[in-house]
């Protein structure tokens, strides 16, 4: 249906709609026939969701294990292969299916809101509740949620790029369009996904979900999560790895054909060694860590739009805020207010200045201001004739009310332009600048008003300013700063973070406010930006690097502000409204408020669900924790799996017969790596987190100290091993040997794993520390393994009756030896750094 070809009532009577809106009965009617407004993207079969786990080169060479286990006769050893193939997928679906849930669960947190009129009451709604035929109210910064005719629109701008690629704000109208227009030029309609760069505009909803033209698109692509960087590192890595096993394991069946073996024991040792030496289960298990650290995330109030945000916002060492609901709780109040004539009641006159919208107030500011009114009983009945929304160019505001025949205009805005603006004469205007300067020493943010009066509805700003203003006063008004903040700024600080703020506030309030935070110390910390339009960058970058606090600040400049600072920083930068966009594109990391415009919480990488600097800090700290489990995990994979590849190497090099099946290398990895890997990624915070600088974005996941930790740790791993093999065999025999050995290894592997869960604190220390589910996973692997020492399975695994004595002296060495072997070596890591501080 062409409906921008027809006109308004047309288009109504076409939905069955009204300008009252829809009843309520009829809502419920559409949305059994429509269903959610919600696009649903093209998704994988069900059959290639099954066989996904089956189609990565591990599964396969599992698979071919098998064949040549019935090839040889190994019935048990093809079953066994089998059920641990079957047991690794379906990990793998458990791990998915809670990835995917808890990625459905953190998007609810992001459904978006939106005024409707239903029944003739406008109510606010969860978007994907729309229906065809519903009334929309837009305003600026939002997501348009569905394709819409326009039945009214005020200076109305829409950015389509996400339809068209077109990126330049389009104006829309009202007016009927005749002939077949492109979709760039149906210029009364609004699409879904489009977002409102100024103005405001209603109209009756005529496509949902699928059906918009958004929707049309988005339904034929399918949908993909992008990886963060720790994840393509990782990615990159096992590639890695992949090549060097691969050669390791050409070499290895080649030695063991030299040896002696038969070629089918030889090919099944190779394709067992090169299973277990490769960290397949990594990716997977990453990703359910990322995604338990974005719920994390989101209980502390900190939403993550895009996943890549979880390792940055661990890196940054600049973060550039604003003042108001972040800092401060914006919660504004009028604290005092300034006439330059005593006689002049501007109490009386002062709910005149006040923008109220559709019907109430929403600016902080106006609250305020129609609060004190109405406190001293002087607030007015009905609404204004119009109203101009702030302009940033004019720094006003003002609301048109009638005047008899003709109107009168109430400004506010920035107390200087005010000012200017009037055209005071000289002893006036030092007098008004007398006061802004008292009043911001205090602390408060100074507001200028002025009134005049005109024939005519004006209709921007351009027409105002040729008319004369008289000045009618200063009213300040002061935030309640949130408690929690200078707190949180020096737990930034103590982590190797600057923390700037930006503020449109005048110099002396944002220095008062600055000092009170502890985040300055004197006046030249504090710059004042409407300097910066004679400032070159160059000029900017000295200044801007030494500022912790910019006064003055507009929109536009916050671009210019961040740019500068990325030049030697790492930055995050917060924003709530339309200018702001620009500022959160371009930041390392954009913060967004959850109370902002929806266009700002598209850009952000992170939302702030609670516009609390808090929970910047929390983030930060969240971040770090995360990347440093990350680490965890994959020292703990890699030492225990170079340890096995070595155990089994160095058998095949000094001439002796394997120390494992290749059975029992598949039940190693199986119970040690599978359930503690995750577990690690679940490991609390370390104590000293946020005391330490962050580290470069380029910075290797595991750095040369955490490299020799894991080979010492293999090399541990496979001395033990090695050295119980040959002293058993030479005395009990090759069964018994056998056993030994794999005990040592997978006992040797869980004393690995309490070392992996600090990177410096003593075994001993972290004890203290609980992770439940490190715990779990250890006790998950001990009933695994005593199922097979002292059940059923152990036939199965080849496992061989020792004595008790042997079995338990061979595990404490395996528990204490590998303990002490990592204990020494973080003791000589501390010794280094300490030496390197002093």
């Amino acid at each position: 249906m062409l409906f921008y070809n027809l006109s308004i009532d047309e288009t109504l009577k076409k939905l069955g709609s009204r300008r009252e809106g829809l009843a309520m009965s009829e809502v419920k009617k559409r949305q059994k026939k429509f269903g959610e407004n919600v696009i649903k993207l093209q998704s994988e079969p069900l059959w290639r969701k099954i066989i996904e786990p089956f189609m990565d080169i591990f599964s396969l060479v599992l698979i071919l294990a098998t064949i040549v286990s019935l090839i040889h006769g190994e019935i048990i050893d093809a079953v066994i292969i089998l059920i641990i193939l079957i047991i690794s997928a379906v990990i793998f679906y458990v791990q998915r299916f809670s990835t995917d849930r808890v990625l459905r669960s953190l998007s609810r947190h992001d459904a978006q809101k939106v005024d409707v009129l239903r029944a003739g009451k406008i109510i606010s709604i969860d978007s994907a509740k729309l229906v065809p035929g519903d009334i929309v109210n837009l305003s600026e910064g939002e997501k348009v949620p569905a394709d819409i005719r326009l039945i009214k629109a005020t200076n109305l701008r829409i950015n389509e790029s996400q339809l068209t690629g077109e990126s330049i704000p389009i104006g829309k109208n009202s007016d009927k369009l005749e002939g077949e227009q492109q979709i760039y030029e149906r210029t009364n309609m609004l699409f879904q996904g489009s977002f409102i760069v100024s103005g405001t505009g209603a109209g009756v909803v005529t496509a949902t979900g699928n059906q918009t033209e958004f929707g049309n698109l988005a339904a034929l692509s399918k949908k993909e999560i992008a990886k963060s960087p720790v994840q393509q590192k990782i990615d990159k890595l096992i590639t890695k790895i992949i090549a060097v096993v691969s050669a390791v394991a050409t070499v290895a069946f080649c030695l063991s054909l030299l040896r002696g073996m038969d070629v089918l024991d030889s090919l099944r040792f190779v394709i067992a060694l090169s299973v277990s030496a490769v960290p397949e289960s990594l990716p997977i298990a990453i990703s359910v860590v990322l995604v338990l650290g974005m719920r994390r995330m989101a209980k502390k109030k900190a939403l993550v739009h895009q996943m890549r945000a979880i390792e940055t916002i661990g890196v940054i060492n600049t973060i550039a805020t604003d003042k108001t609901g972040t800092l401060t709780k914006n919660l504004l109040t009028v604290q005092d207010i300034w006439t330059p004539e005593k006689r002049n009641n501007l109490s009386k006159t002062i709910a005149y200045f006040v923008n109220r919208g559709d019907s109430k107030s929403h600016d902080p500011l106006d609250i305020a201001l129609d609060n004190f009114a109405r406190k001293n009983g002087t607030g007015v009945r009905g609404l204004p004739a119009a109203e101009l929304p702030f302009n940033q160019d004019f720094s006003m505001s003002a609301a048109v009310w009638h005047n008899g025949a003709s109107y009168k205009i109430y400004y506010k805005g920035a107390p200087e332009e005010i000012i200017k603006r009037c055209k005071l004469p000289a002893t006036e205007s030092k007098r008004a600048k007398q006061a802004i300067t008292e009043l911001t020493s205090k602390g408060y943010r100074v507001v200028g008003l002025a009134i005049s009066d005109d024939a005519e509805i004006p209709t921007d700003f351009s027409k105002i300013s040729r008319q004369k203003l008289q000045f009618k006063g200063l009213v300040a008004v002061a935030d309640v700063l949130r408690p929690e903040a200078s707190r949180a700024i020096k737990s930034a600080i103590s982590a190797g973070v600057s923390v700037r703020m930006i503020t449109g506030d005048h110099f002396e309030t944002a220095y008062q406010i600055g000092k009170q935070l502890g985040m300055i110390e004197g006046r030249e910390e504090v710059f004042d930006c409407r300097e910066m339009s004679k400032m070159t960058d160059d000029q900017l970058d000295a200044i801007i690097e030494r500022t912790k606090v910019f006064s003055r600040v507009i929109p536009e400049q916050k671009y210019r502000i961040l740019t500068i600072l990325k030049r030697h920083n790492i930055t995050a930068m917060t924003g709530d409204g339309v200018n702001d966009v620009p500022a959160l594109s371009g930041a390392d990391v954009g913060i967004a408020m959850g109370s902002g415009s929806h266009i700002a919480k598209d850009a952000g990488a992170i939302i702030l669900l609670d516009n609390n600097f808090k929970t910047i800090i929390d983030a930060m700290r969240e971040g770090r924790t995360i990347i440093a489990n990350v680490k965890r995990m994959l020292f703990y994979l890699l030492s225990t799996n170079t340890g096995e590849l070595i155990t089994m190497i160095g058998a095949l090099l000094i001439g002796i017969k394997t120390p494992l099946e290749p059975v029992q290398i598949l039940w190693v990895n199986l119970v040690t790596d599978t359930s503690m890997v995750i577990p690690l990624g679940l490991e609390p915070a370390e104590k000293n987190v946020m005391k330490q600088p962050p580290r470069s974005p380029g910075t290797p996941i595991l750095d040369k100290i955490m490299i020799w930790r894991m080979a010492v740790a293999a090399g541990t791993m496979a001395a033990i091993a090695l050295i119980t093999y040959v002293f058993f065999e030479k005395h009990y025999g090759h069964d018994y040997a056998q056993t030994l050995a794999f005990i040592s290894l997978v006992v040797s592997q869980w004393a690995n794993a309490f070392n992996a869960r600090s990177d410096e604190d003593s075994v001993f220390t972290r004890l203290k520390v609980m992770n439940r589910s490190f715990y779990i996973g250890i006790a998950m692997s001990l009933i695994l393994q005593a199922l097979v020492l002292f059940g059923p399975l152990g036939e199965l695994l080849h496992i061989h009756k020792v004595a008790t004595h042997h079995m338990t002296t061979i595990g404490l060495a395996s528990l204490i030896i590998p303990i002490a072997t990592s204990e020494i070596h973080k003791w000589w890591t501390r010794q280094k750094l300490t030496d390197r501080v002093l």
